[in-house]
């Protein structure tokens, strides 16, 4: 399939409206208030459905509406699941070509991350930075692979994940994010000494400390 973001404006204007939270997880909507939040007249929303439905994002009800998915357990399992099978397939080639310099700038980059978490800075100033550096490390080990399709399916996992933790927040959620650059950095460090086996490891570790994370949040 294609990059359903890059070819279906409904979808990408459904995932900013879960992001900015004019759609919220769980509630029910009709089709033509889903035209209005999206801006969408009812042709392409039918289309955008169609996906957001395949995808597990959207769940129709005949006579009661549209329902937006809530993450719950299975659905962050399962996501979860896919994203680590992808994750440590992709480690294990990109293990053998990571640059010197790749890994120098995102040491250097999670250590700003980690001072910015810790020293008393504004969460938004921290939490923004954070994520952009997240994604970048886990996205750029995945395209080593130069295969679009697993790419694109990896975006969206990463977003579905993302859209789970949002809902899921609770109160000491920045020292979560401190744990997820220390366990970043362990994969780090063992792709410095080109470890493979050692960062598929690490990387398994981090994992399984962001799924109890997102469940425990």
């Amino acid at each position: 399939m294609s990059d359903v973001r890059n070819d279906n404006e409904g979808y990408r204007r459904f995932r900013k409206a879960m992001n900015d939270g004019t759609l919220e997880a769980g509630m029910v909507v009709t089709q033509s208030e889903l035209c209005e939040l999206l801006g969408l007249s009812l042709s392409p929303l039918r289309e955008t459905l169609v996906l957001l439905e395949e995808f597990g994002l959207v769940e129709i009800k005949p006579r009661a509406g549209i329902k937006i998915v809530y993450p719950e357990v299975a659905f962050i399992r399962e996501n979860y699941q896919f994203r680590i099978m992808i994750e440590i397939f992709s480690l294990k080639s990109f293990g053998d070509t990571v640059s010197d310099a790749w890994l120098a700038d995102m040491r250097l980059n999670h250590e700003k991350c980690r001072i910015s978490l810790t020293d008393g800075s504004p969460f938004e100033a921290a939490h923004v930075p954070f994520l952009e550096l997240d994604g970048r490390m886990h996205r750029e080990i995945v395209a080593s692979l130069g295969n679009r399709a697993i790419l694109d399916t990896h975006e969206r996992l990463q977003e579905n994940i993302r859209m789970a933790q949002r809902v899921h927040r609770r109160p000491g959620f920045r020292g979560y994010l401190v744990d997820t650059v220390d366990e970043h950095m362990r994969v780090i460090a063992a792709l410095e000494q080109r470890d493979v086996a050692g960062a598929i490891a690490a990387m398994e570790a981090h994992f399984q400390g962001s799924t109890h994370r997102t469940f425990a949040a």
